[in-house]
């Protein structure tokens, strides 16, 4: 008899509370939420701004590597076939590899990172926008297969003009 009592009371009581009888649409649905207290406003919080560099990952201790501005710039590099590296050093004709020290470090895992010094200036007087070539392979700069490399030289910032007349040839049949 309890159980059947606390059952017809519960359900007046609900059907009561969700009853929109005698009261116009707008108070209906909003007449509950009135009834609430009001919020405590929160306090203001200054954050500090933070930049993704300044954040580490867990468990490592090291940044990205850095260019580094006193070497001197290259036009490009490139990694062709997963084991030579190939570097575009500007030249006035005369350079060759071994006008170059090579540096690797070990940086993280199978991450190296190269740093090319000139040993001896380029002292000729030919126009050669575009560098000259050297070749590197990932053996004898003691990078092991599936390594990766990082040039720490500078990419130089000379401003190339691909439309340029004599930058680029067309070829016809």
């Amino acid at each position: 008899m309890r159980v059947l009592f606390l059952g017809v009371i519960t359900a007046a009581l609900s059907c009561a509370a969700c009853s929109t009888v005698n009261e116009p649409e707008p108070a209906a649905r909003t007449g509950f939420m009135a009834s609430l207290p009001a919020m405590p406003s929160l306090p203001t919080i200054h954050m500090p701004n933070v930049n993704l560099a300044d954040l580490h990952l867990p468990g490592t201790n090291r940044q990205a590597p850095q260019v580094d501005p006193d070497l001197e710039a290259v036009v490009y590099w490139r990694v062709i076939d997963d084991d030579i590296l190939v570097v575009h050093a500007d030249t006035h004709g005369c350079t060759v590899r071994s006008d170059f020290t090579v540096d690797v470090e070990q940086y993280d895992g199978d991450i190296y990172t190269v740093r090319l010094t000139r040993n001896e200036p380029d002292r000729c007087s030919q126009n050669l926008p575009w560098g000259v070539q050297l070749g590197f392979g990932f053996e004898e700069l003691g990078v092991p297969n599936g390594g990766s490399i990082i040039v720490l030289n500078p990419i130089d910032q000379r401003a190339w003009d691909w439309n340029e007349p004599g930058r680029t040839a067309q070829t016809q049949r």
